[in-house]
């Protein structure tokens, strides 16, 4: 690899005088493949303008659509959550108390994420020693942006045994 001497300058000469090093020192010559000197203008080609404009458009609805399909999938994994917690609440307090309304109370109050109505609960019934009383909790939400769907409805079960 050719090397171009370079000269110090005197602020380094005044620093280290009577070295050897002071005098030149040499640095390689940045070449390309074809041996010329590096310069942006040559290694462009004329006919790749506006190519990085066009990938961008041909990537980014791609990448919008993978951004809003993960937002729409956390929201609604949100609401399974919660219609899920608010079921287990639900049949725990039923187990515990033997009240419906208690239970129906306990759900809306398990949730507080989301507007649930008692309305949405439902109970398989009475609670007696030894006996498994489970719930249902049924909730309908609009999509976020209505992309791939208006509207979702997501059901959770809980269940407990009652009196234990």
């Amino acid at each position: 690899m050719p090397t171009v001497p370079r000269p110090l300058n005197a602020g380094a000469a005044a620093l280290f005088p009577g070295s050897f090093l002071l005098d030149y020192v040499s640095y390689p010559k940045l070449l390309n493949p074809l041996g010329d000197n590096m310069n942006r203008s040559k290694l462009k080609n004329k006919g790749e303008r506006g190519a990085v404009a066009v990938e961008f458009a041909l990537v980014a609805p791609i990448l919008l659509l993978l951004i809003v399909a993960i937002i729409e999938f956390s929201y609604f994994y949100n609401l399974q959550i919660s219609v899920t917690q608010a079921a287990r609440e639900a049949a725990r307090t039923m187990a515990v108390t033997n009240d419906t309304g208690k239970a129906q109370a306990a759900a809306v109050a398990g949730a507080p994420s989301i507007s649930l109505s008692p309305a949405n609960v439902a109970l398989s019934g009475p609670c007696s020693h030894g006996i498994t009383v489970q719930s249902t909790v049924t909730y309908s939400a609009p999509s976020l942006t209505g992309f791939f769907t208006p509207s979702i409805t997501v059901t959770g079960q809980g269940a407990m045994s009652c009196g234990g």
